[in-house]
């Protein structure tokens, strides 16, 4: 099992590193965050949420979040599109099941003649399915896998497919401190219209801290991200504080972005329901983006 962790570590390097760009990818919803929680910090924050959708950013985060929680989001995201999400997750810290579903509808949109005739009106959407599986393998290692299976329709062409995630996660012996890795959003597709589908394949690497003063909690990460359409390497990081479990304030920022950058965020609990808002902003003239989030622990 080490050898096959390490055989990961290892894949998701050279990815990130080395991999030229195969121009742009279909399937862009895989790369969008679907909690509020996390969208609020950059991406970031998916082992210490209280949510659902952590497992969407590393197979291997639900394994931390030890309790069954139901969540679901409204993305209202850019040029009026909207994406809403929902997910379950059962963890007990040494094992862990979770799905969930994510909706783009890109609203109505016309066809037209090259005069302006309007000829029929389509309504292009994605859909994701995922399931995920965790195990803890030592005190020290965690691992987890997603399965997610994928359909995007444009005007009368579609296409349908299914991708993998890998997750890695080490708990180092400096308290609280984490490292993690993913690759993720490998597998296959049929063709829309002959065409074939490229996959947005990820690497990610990340470094998670937690501190602790008085009554309030800080939580840290930082983290380097490669997509196999963009030869640039990003990297995103993440700051959350909580007071007394109850509330909590979240900031992010992401490097080499075109048009993303800081992001910004809060979250309220009473009792058994969280509540979390995300604000992300874009650049040039970009409709900003607001995301609601609704979680219950059983």
């Amino acid at each position: 099992m080490k050898r096959i962790l390490f055989f990961l570590l290892i894949i998701n390097t050279v990815i990130m590193l080395y991999a030229e760009t195969s121009g742009e990818c279909g399937f862009q919803t895989l790369k969008i965050s679907s909690g509020a929680d996390h969208a609020a910090q950059g991406g970031c924050g998916a082992f210490y949420t209280n949510d659902a959708f952590g497992f969407l950013s590393n197979p291997a985060a639900a394994l931390f979040n030890r309790s069954k929680v139901v969540s679901i989001s409204q993305n209202y995201w850019i040029f009026d599109t909207t994406i809403n999400c929902g997910a379950f997750s059962n963890s007990n810290g040494k094992s862990s099941f979770a799905f969930a579903y994510r909706y783009l509808d890109y609203g109505k949109l016309e066809g037209r003649e090259d005069d302006g005739t309007l000829l029929r009106e389509f309504h292009p959407m994605d859909m994701i399915v995922s399931l995920n599986i965790g195990h803890r393998i030592t005190p020290d290692h965690y691992a987890g896998l997603n399965v997610n299976a994928l359909y995007e329709k444009i005007d009368t062409a579609s296409s349908f497919g299914f991708t993998f995630d890998l997750g890695y996660t080490y708990i180092t012996p400096i308290k609280n401190l984490k490292f993690s890795a993913a690759l993720k959003h490998f597998g296959k597709t049929s063709e829309m219209e002959d065409e074939a589908i490229d996959l947005p394949v990820t690497g990610e690497l990340s470094i998670i801290d937690k501190f602790e003063f008085a009554n309030i909690n800080l939580f840290t990460e930082i983290k380097a991200i490669k997509h196999i359409d963009d030869d640039e390497i990003k990297a995103a990081c993440g700051l959350k504080t909580e007071l007394n479990n109850k509330f909590n304030l979240k900031l992010g920022y992401k490097f080499n972005y075109d048009a993303e950058d800081i992001s910004a965020g809060f979250g309220i609990s009473l009792k058994k329901i969280t509540v979390d808002y995300a604000y992300i902003p874009f650049k040039y003239e970009i409709d900003d983006v607001h995301m609601i989030e609704i979680s219950y622990k059983f």
